[in-house]
């Protein structure tokens, strides 16, 4: 006995190593995946053009908040078709734009003219947030993965979104769909903590003056948040809101701060109550409902309605309501919609009480109701209208997805012992989250009688939660039948949408399509210019991600291979932000064609005349001079009397340079407008753009 308790051999035996992720503190590691996202997205942002239609639309009713001071209304004022006002979006987009806006010292009411077009601060102010909006979507797959799969699951999750092509476009564009999904993605991460969390641990408390609440980081960011979001809304509201109504023929006026009264109270009722949370679960629904309270406000009913689709499918089809019943969390459904309420309303009730029903009506009755059921502008489609998008969307992850989905159908669901709260106890509980996720958002936006590409945003981090769970599983237990289906069904659909993508000069089109719809307009596409050929690219990429995905399928290799394919991703993600979108946009956006004018007028009074344009672009980056002041300087002639106008305006300004922008295919039609001395004079100063130009003459 003596000699087995001296042996070397048993006292010197080395520990196994630990993973290298599992070496970092959590902290860590979410810093590390926040960094990772902000590093992907940010560089080189700024160093391209701003977009048609939204970008540069949203841009403007952002830079007139910014101009007028006022953060209530939301106001277009560029063309004869439209009017002063804009209601088809809620607000929290246009006051991001605006925030940014003031930070970089542009935008205001005494800006300096051609700014926006010659300089290129104009789109770092405007694309940063967005692209930082997309941080907390990483954050939010990485935490319920991590937190109860495993930290490379959680890795893998963040990784796998952030490098899907509609998620990375789309948070390098300044328009609303981030700041919807990014904030509705964490609050819908934040209720799957609530409800796969250990129920049973109290959180400690503070007291001062007899007032006590939990003393835990959840606490803080949780009021943290609501604060920030609800009150300088509400101070805001205050100031700028005044209702006048008339009673029995007298007129009466009511100011703001009265009419916010019940919101003031009710954050009050919030901050009472929310101090009797006792544990972590309560407060993750509270935060929860700030967030979809911002989705509410940056894209309308989906930022809340979507998150509770998602559970009440995922709580149904799992027949697992008695996660309900876990203490406190009726109550922090109760405050979370209290916050909700608090932080997505008073700007509501603000408009209607300044423009009544008619903001209401365009709002929810046309741009919600009319677009779900009736149909609007667009396209419109089946079930199915999505499915080729999403080969494009998901791309690098294309020949994993299918497997996932597949896999989590053929695992039968078991439900996880809600006392067993340890990382790994929930997994198959979040592989089946995410897959419901991904399921029941697609059927929601597919059952809109209008439909766009980037419509099947919100699905995406369902299915990277699936996806990241998947790999996880093939990691730690080698499922070779899982490997096969990748090989037999994930490799030909990379191989079709590869194809896809280069059996022809213009195919990579279709990714621009994931975010701008031009494809509505021209359903074949614009001419493709001749010196864009990515097609040698995109066939090395995708032979890269399906010899990656089937080298999984050895056991000695599978490590280096997801981490080759996810290493590819990234550097496609970087290809597609930093190369095609640079290039494309070059010969896309109209801020050279714009700049070109600056450059060459002497003055204000050579103007910039847009004829037959609708595309924003001429609007923002000039910063609205085309349409600001009087009538009869207005220089955009758009309707059914366009060039009657335009003669007129012509025939009261002889002597003068005059620029156009102008569609290519309009210039001979343009020509016939002009009398003979500036039809001869009319010389093409920037034709770069494939669908534009600009022109000068001297009338």
């Amino acid at each position: 006995m003596s000699d087995i308790k001296t042996s070397p051999t048993r006292t010197t035996a080395p520990l196994p190593s630990r993973p290298w992720l599992d070496r970092l503190s959590e902290t860590q590691t979410v810093w590390l995946v926040l960094i990772f996202g902000a590093l992907l997205y940010i560089p080189f942002a700024g160093s391209y053009g701003l977009w048609d239609p939204w970008e540069t639309h949203y841009g403007e009713v952002g830079r007139q908040m910014t101009s007028r001071g006022d953060y209530v209304g939301l106001f277009w004022d560029g063309s004869p078709l439209d009017r002063e006002f804009f209601w088809s979006k809620p607000v929290f987009t246009f006051w991001i734009i605006s925030f940014a806006m003031s930070i970089a010292g542009i935008g205001g009411a005494h800006g300096q003219s051609g700014q926006f077009a010659m300089s290129s601060i104009t789109e770092w102010a405007m694309r940063i947030p967005f692209c930082l909006l997309a941080l907390p979507a990483l954050y939010g797959v990485y935490l319920v993965a991590a937190r109860f799969v495993s930290r490379r699951a959680g890795v893998l999750a963040a990784v796998v979104l952030a490098t899907m092509p509609l998620f990375s476009l789309i948070a390098r564009q300044a328009m609303t769909d981030m700041p919807f999904v990014g904030p509705m993605t964490l609050a819908l991460s934040l209720c799957a903590l609530a409800l796969f969390d250990d129920p049973t641990e109290e959180l400690p408390r503070k007291q001062w003056w007899k007032v006590s609440w939990p003393h835990h980081s959840s606490f803080y960011v949780a009021v943290g948040l609501f604060l920030v979001t609800a009150v300088p809304q509400l101070i805001v509201d205050s100031i700028q809101v005044r209702w006048n109504f008339h009673v029995r023929g007298r007129q009466y006026h009511l100011p703001g701060v009265v009419i916010m009264l019940p919101y003031f109270w009710a954050a009050g009722a919030f901050l009472f109550y929310v101090r009797k949370a006792r544990y972590r679960a309560p407060l993750y629904l509270v935060t929860a409902g700030v967030l979809a309270a911002i989705a509410t406000l940056a894209k309308g009913l989906a930022g809340l309605g979507l998150p509770v689709i998602v559970l009440f499918v995922f709580l149904a089809f799992t027949w697992n309501w008695r996660r309900l019943k876990q203490p406190q969390i009726g109550f922090g459904l109760v405050v979370g919609f209290l916050a909700c309420l608090v932080v997505a309303v008073p700007w509501h009730h603000a408009m209607l009480v300044r423009y009544g029903q008619g903001f209401w009506s365009e709002l929810y009755g046309d741009n919600h109701w009319k677009r779900l059921m009736i149909g609007r502008h667009g396209d419109s489609g089946t079930f199915e209208y999505f499915l080729r998008e999403l080969g494009f969307a998901v791309l690098p992850w294309l020949s994993i997805a299918p497997s996932a989905l597949a896999w989590v159908i053929m695992r039968p669901f078991k439900k996880a012992d809600s006392a067993n709260s340890d990382v790994g106890s929930h997994r198959q509980e979040v592989f089946w989250f995410g897959a419901i996720w991904f399921v029941a958002a697609y059927g929601v936006v597919s059952l809109s009688m209008t439909k766009f590409h980037h419509y099947i945003l919100p699905a995406l981090p369902g299915l990277a939660l699936a996806i990241a769970c998947f790999l996880d599983d093939i990691l730690d237990r080698g499922q070779l039948l899982g490997t096969k289906l990748m090989a037999m069904v994930g490799v030909p659909l990379l191989a079709l949408v590869t194809w896809d993508l280069t059996r022809s000069q213009n195919a990579a089109q279709r990714f621009i399509w994931l975010f701008c719809y031009d494809y509505v307009n021209d359903p074949k596409g614009r001419t493709w210019p001749a010196m864009l050929d990515y097609r040698g690219p995109l066939l090395v990429f995708g032979m890269a991600f399906a010899i990656a995905t089937v080298l999984i399928a050895w056991p000695r290799l599978r490590h280096f291979s997801v981490l080759t394919l996810s290493g590819l991703a990234v550097l496609f993600t970087y290809f597609l932000l930093d190369v095609y979108m640079k290039q494309v946009s070059n010969v896309w956006s109209q801020k050279g064609l714009i700049a070109t004018y600056y450059q060459q007028r002497k003055g204000p009074e050579e103007p910039l005349i847009a004829w037959q344009m609708y595309w924003r672009g001429e609007t923002f980056y000039s910063q609205n001079e085309i349409y600001e002041g009087p009538t009869e300087k207005r220089t955009v002639f758009l309707g059914t009397r366009n060039a009657e106008d335009l003669q007129a305006y012509l025939a009261r300004n002889p002597g003068k340079r005059v620029f156009f922008v102008v569609e290519k295919t309009r210039v001979e039609k343009l020509k016939t407008l002009l009398a003979d001395g500036p039809r001869n004079s009319l010389k093409v100063l920037n034709n770069t753009n494939n669908k534009f130009l600009l022109a000068s003459a001297q009338l």
